[in-house]
């Protein structure tokens, strides 16, 4: 699948925005599997899979790094104008947000890694189900924003945000049963700190997904849908 395009004067535009585009798709593509492979070591509580995943993080720095470059030459070089500079300005942001969401990922499994080193059983812990549950959730609305904004689709952008909501309430009650283990199991107080950490990383992910919907509104409409309050008051 590829964003679509527009036929240009300037061909080389049109394959200069070819790349740009295969490398966020790229990158969209290895975020996914970073963000699968850390939620399945947790489960799993395998500790050299989730350092494999934090090693594997330099990959989507390499592309985030290569993104930004081809973002500021287009801007310099070819001076976009309306559709097209939405269409710059949008996989840019998205870049940034896949970056993000890509250190959240990282930040799980060095969770997972540093847990099993020193000997928690993260896998066994009874808070770990809700945090599975965000994760199926984060995972989903990735997914569904990234094909939104190939495809588009506002309505799949709509239900993306939407789900922002969800993940709000999940992580409120995670915290909420992590406070009521560590008071009833002293014993397990870090491992369950270390999940409700864990926990607002798949809350932030969730709302990174939900920015890359977000621009989809952006790219098609022309209007910002961000931050609807600070819209109202600059109104």
């Amino acid at each position: 699948m590829t964003l679509p395009s527009s036929s240009h004067i300037v061909k080389q535009f049109d394959e200069d925005l070819a790349i740009l585009r295969d490398l966020v798709l790229r990158m969209g593509g290895l975020v996914e599997n970073q963000l699968a492979a850390a939620v399945d070591a947790l489960e799993r509580g395998d500790g050299a899979a989730a350092a494999a995943v934090v090693r594997g993080d330099r990959e989507i720095d390499r592309i985030e790094l290569e993104s930004d470059a081809e973002v500021a030459r287009l801007l310099a070089l070819r001076a976009p104008l309306g559709i097209d500079l939405r269409t710059v300005l949008t996989l840019g942001k998205t870049v940034s947000d896949l970056e993000r969401i890509g250190d959240e990922a990282k930040k799980i499994a060095r969770g997972t890694r540093n847990g099993v080193a020193e000997g928690r059983e993260l896998a066994r812990m009874p808070t770990l189900a809700g945090v599975l549950d965000m994760a199926v959730l984060a995972r989903g609305m990735l997914h569904d924003a990234l094909n939104a904004l190939v495809r588009l689709d506002l309505e799949l952008a709509g239900k993306v945000a939407g789900s922002d909501d969800l993940q709000d309430q999940a992580l409120k009650e995670a915290i909420t049963q992590g406070k009521a283990l560590m008071q009833s199991r002293p014993e397990l107080v870090d491992a369950a700190f270390d999940l409700v950490f864990m926990a607002k990383s798949l809350e932030r992910i969730a709302d990174h997904a939900k920015n890359i919907a977000n621009y989809v509104h952006y790219l098609v409409e022309g209007k910002d849908v961000r931050h609807p309050a600070a819209r109202r008051d600059a109104g």
